[in-house]
């Protein structure tokens, strides 16, 4: 047991101890160092430092999914290591140093930092599923559009237009913002005839792109080629030993809406010739002028389609034409029905009356970049006023041409055939009793070689020539050319001259034919 004197002290020391005051323990952390705060609250986390005293941050930086920070003070030794596993989901990785922090977000985490005069805030969240589903589409359309438009492209360049065509425009109805594929089709629908479609597809590239120079110079070639325009044509033609004709032509087109094409052609043909068979079967001169006129309505179907009633009059004579064409990119194919068209291709025609029905088959079709070929056959019933039936035919066309060179000066070389063969031609008695034909319709079938070129010698001024021989099995043979020369001072106007060399087969007389002429062309 304890004395009395030992419980005393133990007494005094308790009371010591009790006395004693309880001094706040010491801080683990030094005066400078940086405290670290990290918090996960749903659909987001924070991540925080702080200085005892005042900080600035000097430094924000973010490059993809790496966030630097760096500060005016050091860290001062802060462990940041356990950072990665309190944010999982949030913060991949940790890198510090000196006065830095280097933080590696997870995917699909956006950073919004705020600093103050005492340290950071880091607030992560997640980005929006629909931002990130908007970025997919996005990338996914465009892959697509390229993927569409070489796939177009390809189709075009092997000859399937029409496929390409269809794919194009689902991808102007969905993106009329693509420029290049709105191009693309452009070209489609000029290869397959659709000038108007092409056009429209012109102007949609051009409303993303105006200033692109192909596109303007496509346009406005089409344009050229197919737009409103007049030609005045004035010819003088003599046939060897007969007549002498002077031959003025208006035509024009003009373009409505709705796939609609006018076209129209005034002649005033004035003859002089010397000797004539007239319908009684005298021979007399004749002196005077005779006018027909053609005028016609075209409609533009969506598929390349294509068809032109025409009303025709003349003297003595009044006709109508019903024609239908199949167009695509490589061939074009014509049917057509004429019911007394007035016809001058006979003198005779001219003077009193003539006309002709007829019924033809046309094709044309480019073999290969460098074959084209083209024939027709038709048959044909000639009659004059008041005779409807003189003299009956079936005829044959055709042309094979190769080219040769098809870049400047552009030469090619052809096989033509021009063959009617006459099956019935009725005979008249004049006043003594002698027969005669009231139109001389002769079988002819001319094989001819031809040598073609032309080319621009200059700005505006071009050129072309034929040069070649034709052979007529059942008449007579000889050269036969042409020259012409066109200047285009306006982009509005054109101005050319030709003339020619040849024999009139079509006659039956086989006799040369020298003709010149020239011609004002106007587009608006």
């Amino acid at each position: 047991m304890f004395s009395a004197s030992r419980k005393r002290v133990f007494a005094l020391l308790a009371l010591l101890v009790a006395a004693t005051p309880i001094l706040p323990g010491r801080s683990q952390t030094p005066p400078s160092m940086a405290q670290v705060e990290v918090t996960r609250e749903g659909e987001r986390a924070r991540f925080v430092l702080r200085w005892p005293g005042a900080v600035a941050t000097e430094e924000i930086e973010r490059r993809g999914r790496e966030l630097t920070l760096r500060f005016s003070r050091p860290l001062g030794g802060v462990a940041l290591d356990s950072v990665p596993g309190r944010l999982q989901g949030w913060v991949d990785n940790v890198l510090y140093g000196y006065d830095s922090v280097l933080l590696v977000l997870a995917a699909d985490v956006v950073a919004d930092v705020t600093a103050d005069r005492s340290g950071v805030a880091v607030t992560f969240t997640k980005e929006a599923k629909s931002l990130r589903a908007a970025g997919a589409a996005l990338a996914e359309r465009v892959a697509q559009r390229r993927l569409d438009y070489f796939r177009a492209l390809t189709l075009l360049e092997s000859g399937q237009a029409r496929e390409a065509r269809a794919l194009l425009r689902d991808r102007a109805q969905s993106d009329p913002r693509d420029a290049q594929s709105s191009a693309l089709l452009a070209q489609t629908e000029e290869r397959l005839g659709r000038w108007r479609e092409a056009a429209a597809a012109y102007d949609a590239a051009l409303a993303q792109t105006p200033d692109d120079p192909s596109l303007i110079v496509g346009k406005a070639r089409l344009l050229h080629e197919n737009g409103d325009r007049a030609r005045l044509d004035s010819d003088w033609q003599r046939v060897r030993g007969a007549d002498v004709q002077r031959i003025q032509r208006m035509t024009g087109v003009m373009n409505l809406p709705g796939s609609n094409t006018i076209t129209y052609t005034l002649e005033n043909r004035r003859v002089d010739v010397d000797a004539a068979i007239r319908r009684d079967g005298a021979t007399a001169p004749f002196h005077g002028a005779r006018q027909r006129m053609e005028f016609a309505i075209a409609h533009d179907w969506p598929e390349g389609e294509r068809s032109t009633l025409t009303l025709h009059a003349a003297q003595q004579a009044l006709g109508v034409g019903l024609t239908h064409a199949w167009k695509d990119e490589d061939s074009e194919t014509r049917v057509g029905l004429i019911w007394s068209e007035p016809s001058f291709a006979f003198l005779e025609g001219i003077i009193d009356g003539g006309r002709r029905d007829r019924l033809f088959v046309q094709h044309e079709e480019r073999l290969s970049d460098r074959w084209n070929l083209s024939f027709a056959v038709g048959y044909n019933r000639y009659g004059l006023s008041g005779a409807a039936d003189l003299a009956r035919s079936t005829s044959v066309e055709g042309a094979l041409r190769y080219v040769l060179n098809p870049e400047g000066p552009l030469t090619s070389v052809a096989y033509l055939l021009d063959a009617e063969y006459v099956g019935r031609r009725v005979q008249w008695e004049n006043a003594q009793g002698q027969p005669f034909a009231p139109l001389p319709a002769a079988t002819r079938e001319v094989h001819a070689l031809q040598l073609s070129v032309e080319d621009w010698i200059a700005d505006y001024v071009r050129y072309s020539a034929q040069i070649g021989y034709a052979y007529d099995r059942r008449g007579k043979s000889g050269p036969q050319g042409a020259v012409s020369l066109a200047w285009e001072p306006l982009d509005a106007l054109e101005i050319g001259v030709r003339a020619s060399h040849a024999r009139s087969t079509a006659r039956g007389t086989a006799s040369a034919v020298n003709a010149a002429g020239g011609y004002l062309l106007w587009r608006y």
